[in-house]
């Protein structure tokens, strides 16, 4: 019966195609999503980046401060500085051989723990982790484990189930997410049409309430099999698609059929 509701959250100035269809910041949407979920009692563990933080701490720590928020790292500056470019054109270049997303592992390293201190001085303890995107490498399981992270969501498995690997627990996304299979802000049907995106979950996308069907579904599958079902549900892409109401129809079915917990709940 356990359901995890779990939504990333970016600073403003990574400057993301779906923040130029949003009259606040990513923070205030999540501030919104979170008093939606808080409301029908559901926890709800969003993933949010150090530089979101960064930018706006006060409405960081109000949402740390809501009892049914957990909040996670999402990298720092989402692979956006010269040393991710550079690790990343040479990941290209030798077919994978040297190089990543995340950068030389010393770098990483020092990108997850500059996550981890600016949530410390707004006094969060971040022990769950979704890098942006996704992105991983062979270090980022090591090092995640070595700076007391304990559980990592960064796949997308739609017959995943919740294991342990390298010290931490893995908790894979296995309901579609939202921002690849939901009409919303440049995300229309023409785009989807002409796009070659087919991801684990295929190719589709849907409007916001079909789309809730299709979770729905989802996680009456994983229940059956006893397994826990998580959900990502990014608070802007929510807004964008229908000022929530999926969300919130989400949260309402959470509360009244299922068990919804934290992502540091889940028990491999």
């Amino acid at each position: 019966m356990t359901v995890c509701l779990t939504g990333d959250v970016h600073h403003m100035s990574l400057e993301t195609r779906d923040q130029e269809y949003m009259d606040q910041t990513e923070v205030e949407a999540a501030i919104e999503y979170a008093e939606i979920a808080a409301e029908y009692d559901v926890p709800v563990t969003l993933f949010v980046t150090g530089k979101a933080a960064e930018e706006e701490p006060e409405r960081v720590k109000r949402l740390a401060a809501m009892e049914n928020i957990e909040l996670g790292g999402h990298n720092y500056w989402a692979f956006t500085t010269p040393v991710h470019t550079a690790w990343r054109a040479l990941e290209k270049v030798t077919d994978g051989r040297i190089g990543s997303w995340n950068g030389p592992r010393p770098f990483q390293a020092h990108e997850i723990r500059r996550t981890l201190d600016v949530f410390s001085d707004l006094g969060v303890t971040v022990t769950a982790w979704r890098d942006h995107a996704y992105r991983h490498d062979s270090h980022t399981v090591n090092l995640l484990a070595q700076y007391g992270v304990t559980h990592f969501s960064d796949t997308i498995e739609p017959d995943g189930d919740a294991r342990t690997d390298g010290g931490l627990t893995m908790v894979p996304i296995n309901t579609p997410p939202d921002h690849d299979h939901i009409y919303h802000s440049f995300r229309t049907s023409e785009y989807v049409a002409a796009n070659d995106f087919n991801g684990p979950f295929g190719s589709e996308a849907r409007e916001a309430d079909a789309w809730l069907d299709w979770v729905l579904s989802c996680v009456a599958d994983h229940v059956n099999e006893n397994c826990p079902a998580t959900v990502l549900a990014h608070p802007a892409c929510m807004n964008i698609a229908d000022e929530f109401d999926a969300f919130e129809r989400l949260c309402e079915r959470a509360a009244t059929e299922l068990e919804p917990v934290t992502m540091s709940a889940i028990e491999a």
